[in-house]
């Protein structure tokens, strides 16, 4: 063993979690670009395998050194003192490692169960956004989960899990020019999903596309449309969502040869709603557009509330089609 490797052995193993695709493709940059030296943990939630079943490759291709699912599945949303319990009992089950063992720790996703098992051994971590300027709209993760999971939604408010109030959390990273609360100070750490690709090696980031996008696109699209989840999250009903994408394509869109690429919750189907647009089939983060065309993308990205855009604007030229899905 060199002595380097064995420094890096002696030193506890970074802690990362992270939910979305959004949050994975973050914990991985800043975890290439800011330790990329050290021994490095991702926890992901065991339901994400639907989305990545191919996850394990994160490991393999050396991103992370370990990769493990946190058991959400199995934690019911029951009284607050019962969650703790049972999110403690799963972290245990889901790292090898006791918790206090891993230093430092980042959490994407904070609002999740995970957090409670920091919190409750008064552990510190790192807070990231849920998604580009979410920090500044906290009120729009919280409603539609109190809708659909109110025991959940109580207890990350109570513990300031949406908006990086909490008592552990000794830093925010957030995309700061997209966030209308002030985020200035140094509890809060600027971090650009779309700068942090171009930092990297050029190789390093086709290796992290191909993780994500196996065949890079062709199109002879005019524009790309990324859409919301609306309806997963309780914000739309299904019905709702659908009419709204048809006076878009009725209205702004209208002409428009599009690439409709989907968020990755979404599960409306837009080839009934835009038969002649391209439809991308692969699940990835929007922030991997830029390299994901084997040509010329194309110039601009239409969105209607889609965070996504946010770390796009370096490389497209964005046309906002609205915020608010319930204001026409």
């Amino acid at each position: 063993m060199t002595r380097r490797s064995a420094d890096r052995a002696e030193r506890p193993p970074v802690l990362y979690h992270a939910v979305s695709s959004y949050q994975l493709l973050e914990v991985l940059l800043h975890r290439l670009l800011c330790h990329p030296a050290e021994r490095a943990v991702l926890l992901l939630p065991d339901f994400i395998t639907d989305k990545y079943p191919r996850y394990r490759a994160l490991a393999s291709r050396r991103f992370f050194d370990e990769v493990h699912l946190f058991p959400y599945r199995h934690i019911p949303h029951r009284e607050e003192a019962q969650v703790f319990a049972d999110a403690a009992r799963a972290c245990r089950a889901a790292l090898p490692l006791p918790l206090a063992a891993y230093r430092p720790v980042y959490v994407a996703g904070a609002h999740f169960y995970f957090s409670l098992c920091l919190i409750r051994e008064r552990l510190p971590f790192f807070f990231f956004e849920d998604a580009a300027g979410m920090l500044s709209r906290a009120e729009e993760l919280y409603r539609p989960l109190l809708k659909t999971y109110p025991v959940h939604a109580a207890i990350a408010r109570k513990y300031g899990l949406f908006d990086g109030s909490g008592p552990c959390v000794r830093g925010v990273y957030c995309l700061k020019r997209a966030q209308t609360a002030d985020v200035s100070g140094s509890f809060y750490r600027d971090f650009s999903v779309e700068e942090a690709l171009e930092q990297l090696d050029p190789r390093r980031r086709r290796t992290l596309v191909r993780l994500f996008l196996r065949r890079r696109i062709r199109t002879g699209a005019q524009a790309i449309l990324l859409t919301q989840h609306f309806a997963g999250l309780g914000i739309l009903t299904g019905e709702e969502q659908r009419r709204l994408y048809e006076r878009l394509r009725d209205g702004p869109l209208r002409g428009l040869r599009l690439l409709i690429k989907k968020h990755p919750d979404d599960a409306t189907d837009y080839a009934a709603i835009f038969p002649q647009a391209d439809i991308l089939r692969a699940v990835f983060p929007s922030e991997l557009l830029p390299y994901a065309f084997r040509h010329r993308p194309p110039e601009a990205v239409y969105t209607f509330s889609s965070t996504g855009v946010e770390n796009l604007r370096r490389h497209f030229i964005i046309r906002q089609l609205g915020r608010d899905p319930h204001v026409q």
